[in-house]
């Protein structure tokens, strides 16, 4: 399960027709990444909350910036060698055992970390973006 916060098409649009598509990640990539870390240590401090082992917290990994369906974006997702990847998902979601719904106490956790990031994410990509204008 990986993370994806987006949101800045239209101003990515804008910056292709100014300064054109090959310049692009220079001006993008370095506000992704900050955007990405602020959106991550929320993430971490979120998980803090209900960790056993830390491993979920330990295996929080930023992908580098690349190009999603024509749209330059970053990825958060889980990456190490006690493969939390596979289990992110039963404690955002839950699961079923023997016919019961278990609600583990991290549920939501990673849709509460892009509401609660969302704004400052968004100031952050703008206000690096603006300093490269």
């Amino acid at each position: 399960m990986s993370v994806e916060v987006t949101g800045v098409e239209e101003l990515e649009r804008q910056l292709v027709n100014l300064f054109g598509r090959e310049n692009l990640p220079q001006l993008v990539d370095p506000a992704l990444i900050a955007g990405a870390a602020l959106v991550a240590k929320t993430l971490k401090s979120e998980f803090v909350q209900f960790k056993d082992t830390g491993a979920s917290i330990d295996e929080i990994n930023i992908e580098k910036p690349s190009y999603d369906k024509g749209v330059r974006s970053i990825k958060i997702d889980w990456k190490g060698p006690k493969d939390r990847y596979k289990i992110i998902h039963l404690n955002e979601y839950g699961y079923t055992r023997n016919g019961k719904k278990i609600t583990p106490s991290g549920t939501g956790s990673i849709a509460r970390t892009l509401r609660i990031s969302e704004r400052a994410y968004r100031q952050i990509v703008q206000k690096k973006i603006g300093v490269k204008l």
